[in-house]
């Protein structure tokens, strides 16, 4: 109970001074969308997030995962049982090819190669300079992610930096046909807007081949990936598998 009562404490400030600061400071305002759109989901009514759900269980069934930094839960990167979850697929399928859209500061891509590690990571990033020419328009509230010190931070001193490929580029341009049908295991957590979503999904199912899995982030916290999800569960009835996990904003396509 004590624990609960941090937990929202925590929030409120957090939300307070977000709210204090953040009409002058952009950086402020994307912080203050992201716990909206985190602690908010159910402000969609008329439009409810129609992927069938999943228990987590299904597929979180072993605890041999390995965590680094699991912990850390700040601003812009997944939840702490959200990154268990990952890891628990990781570990079951054991992935010799994943491909990540969206590197951040690389705490999933340090996870996965943890729990995979036999396997060629390839993580994609939008570098800072090239945010004023995407080919499609980003959300304003996630500009803040790209305008980080780093991208891929979190591993680029471990040792499981010998299995990581740092890429960068518009993922809406990016050259991807060398890995067409190449992948096992594809994680998509880049632009949170709805053109991108598309457009990243299309690629996914390019480099996914047939068996392998494609995650994506951010299900219930953005409009966008809500809605383009949406759309391509409506419109892609042979991919029925599709289900989004239970007590987490994933959503998991075995191809």
């Amino acid at each position: 109970m004590l624990d609960f009562i941090k937990l929202y404490i925590g929030t409120f400030r957090r939300l307070a001074y977000t709210l204090s600061v953040g009409i002058f400071n952009p950086d402020e305002r994307a912080r203050l969308n992201y716990i909206y759109n985190l602690y908010a989901p159910e402000r969609f009514p008329e439009d409810p997030y129609i992927i069938p759900k999943t228990d987590v269980l299904e597929i979180n069934d072993n605890d041999k995962a390995a965590y680094e930094g699991v912990n850390e839960c700040g601003f812009g990167h997944i939840t702490e049982f959200e990154l268990k979850v990952i890891c628990q697929i990781v570990q079951k399928y054991q992935p010799k090819h994943i491909f990540e859209i969206g590197t951040f500061e690389g705490r999933t891509t340090l996870n996965m190669a943890l729990n995979a590690p036999d396997a060629r990571i390839l993580t994609l990033d939008l570098p800072a300079e090239e945010l004023a020419n995407t080919k499609m328009k980003i959300d304003k509230g996630e500009e803040a992610y790209v305008r980080k010190k780093q991208s891929g931070g979190r591993f680029l001193d471990h040792p499981a930096k010998k299995n990581i490929n740092q890429l960068y580029g518009d993922s809406a341009t990016f050259d991807f046909s060398p890995y067409y049908n190449f992948i096992d295991l594809m994680f998509v957590d880049g632009s949170h807007a709805y053109e991108y979503v598309l457009s990243d999904t299309d690629r996914a199912l390019k480099l996914v081949k047939k068996g392998g899995i494609i995650l994506w982030h951010d299900y219930t916290n953005w409009t966008g990936v809500r809605d383009g999800l949406n759309e391509f569960y409506k419109n892609k009835p042979e991919f029925k598998t599709i289900r989004h996990i239970g007590g987490t904003s994933i959503v998991m396509l075995q191809v």
